[in-house]
């Protein structure tokens, strides 16, 4: 937002709204979805999880896109305007430099959701079978976790644990992937 809006009082109102919402605990999240599906007279499902999940990420993302922007050095935009290109080839130029930022949002933003158990806890349901459409219920790995190992039964124990392994294998796998993307997209930036 920075640069984009000649009012400053209205930005910096958006700011705050959203570090708010970034503040937020997901349960609150979860229990907002939960009333709205009751008002609308839907039940449980992978629909509902998504959309909760998005506007708990939605804050993560639009922060770090503002903040991002305004780490951009202005000459970086009056020089690349100075040699004579367009408006579309300066954005082509702003979002490369850009990019490691905003790939670093969206690593931010994945990793909240993928291990958000309190916002789709009311919203996604929970069942131990694979959704046949976006209506029905689903369970995420951090639900399936906490109700697995709930149960007295060795076996349903084991899957939890299994889960929990998966759950962590995932979230490595995002850590080394955005490292190598990073190192590889980083060279371009203008320091």
């Amino acid at each position: 937002m920075h640069g984009f809006s000649p009012n400053r009082r209205v930005v910096n109102w958006v700011r705050l709204t959203l570090d708010v919402m970034w503040g937020i605990p997901s349960i609150v999240y979860g229990a907002f979805g939960f009333a709205l599906m009751i008002f609308l007279g839907l039940r449980a499902s992978l629909l509902a999880g998504i959309l909760t999940l998005a506007l708990v990420v939605l804050p993560i993302l639009a922060r770090t896109l503002d903040e991002v922007m305004s780490l951009i050095r202005p000459e970086l935009k009056e020089v690349t305007l100075a040699l004579g290109t367009t408006r579309l080839e300066l954005v082509g130029v702003l979002l490369r430099q850009s990019l490691p930022g905003l790939l670093t949002g969206i690593l931010l933003a994945f990793s909240r959701s993928i291990g958000d158990a309190a916002a789709v806890l009311f919203t996604a349901g929970y069942t131990n079978n694979m959704p046949t459409s976006l209506l029905r219920p689903v369970a995420s790995l951090p639900l399936a976790v906490f109700f697995q190992l709930g149960t007295p039964f060795p076996e349903v124990q084991a899957r939890a644990h299994a889960a929990a392994l998966i759950l962590t294998l995932i979230i490595l796998t995002i850590s080394l992937v955005s490292q190598f993307i990073m190192r590889r997209v980083g060279r371009h930036v203008i320091r």
